[in-house]
């Protein structure tokens, strides 16, 4: 009989102890939330740029992609897809906006707010050093436009310096330093004021077709050269159409890295964190590895056989003296004249 009591308590302790387990294992967390990770679904980003893959940027998105899936342990995965696959920049940035793309590394354009476009105010910075202010994450520019952005739905990351800018050409420019003398060629430049204007000021023809056409247009005679990249652009993307590249130093090819606010958040907070702290680190090395590339790619730019013409101390300070003080008022009917008086000023 006593037995019997012991084995009939045994059996009633094993099923209390199998419906507290089942009980635990239950009610796991929701995908994406809380410590029990037990059917996680990771999260899969669709990370569009506009650089090919030979470029730095390339290498900084790969290095994003190592560190996230690495320190969210797998819950955050990126997929890569470079060289404008996705549409050039105008297009993504719509589409990040509305969400059918993730996250990208472009170039902004003007069309929801003209001070998207200000990081490539020609002369904001006159060399390395002064990148490094600029475009420092607490500084005036970058805070501004996560307000900016974020209006919009839009998590800005931070700036992402490739160089200063200069033009390739395959026609021979006569008088190069000449401000405001007719150069009689015809130029593309972005659809972005702070391109445009000051490519005139020096005396060249714009055109404003999609970046995604340049090469063709420029194969097929349609225009003469383009502004809008530096050495390592014109090097990896021209070089077997190009004959000459003006080293003008005109503005600095600050891209920027951003993503989808609503997607963003929608992270965990400790993965929102990764990713933030992944492409900042990026973002701040950028600028010692573009002063490094830009001489290394000047110097292969001549290994193929490429005409660099570069200008004296005064004849940069020149065309930055000249910008400022006849391209900047002009910039002033988009930007505002507060906001390039207070950029100034945060610049000095």
């Amino acid at each position: 009989m006593k037995k019997g009591i012991k084995k009939s308590l045994l059996i009633l302790l094993a099923i209390t102890f199998a419906i507290a387990a089942a009980g635990c294992g239950g009610d796991s967390a929701p995908s994406g939330g809380g410590d029990d990770e037990q059917g996680f679904e990771p999260v899969t980003l669709r990370y569009a740029t506009q650089h090919p893959i030979e470029n730095p940027a390339q290498t900084a998105a790969e290095a994003i992609k190592a560190e996230v899936e690495a320190k969210t342990e797998g819950r955050v995965l990126i997929d890569i897809y470079p060289a404008n696959q996705l549409g050039d920049y105008m297009q993504v940035y719509d589409d990040v906006i509305m969400g059918t793309i993730d996250m990208a590394h472009t170039s902004t354009p003007e069309s929801y707010d003209p001070r998207c476009s200000a990081g490539f105010l020609p002369y904001l910075a006159t060399d390395f050093d002064d990148l490094s202010k600029v475009f420092a994450p607490d500084a005036y520019l970058p805070t501004l436009m996560a307000d900016i952005q974020g209006d919009l739905g839009v998590k800005f990351f931070g700036y992402f310096c490739e160089g200063f800018n200069g033009i390739g050409m395959v026609k021979q420019v006569i008088g190069p330093a000449d401000i405001g003398v007719d150069k009689g060629v015809l130029c593309r430049v972005p659809g972005i004021d702070a391109f445009k204007f000051p490519t005139e000021y020096l005396g060249y023809r714009t055109s404003t077709i999609p970046y995604a056409d340049v090469f063709t247009a420029m194969q097929t005679g349609v225009i003469d050269g383009w502004m809008g990249g530096p050495a390592i652009l014109n090097y990896q993307n021209y070089r077997e159409l190009i004959h000459y590249y003006y080293d003008y130093n005109l503005d600095c090819e600050a891209t920027q890295i951003y993503m989808n606010m609503d997607k963003f958040n929608s992270l965990l907070p400790e993965d929102q964190r990764v990713l933030e702290a992944a492409v900042l680190k990026q973002c701040a090395g950028s600028i010692g590895d573009a002063k490094i590339d830009n001489e290394k790619y000047l110097q292969l730019l001549r290994d193929y056989g490429i005409e660099v013409i570069t200008f004296s101390q005064d004849e940069l300070d020149a065309f930055a003296k000249g910008v400022r003080e006849n391209v900047w008022p002009m910039l002033a009917e988009s930007y505002g004249k507060e906001f390039l008086d207070e950029l100034a000023a945060s610049v000095n």
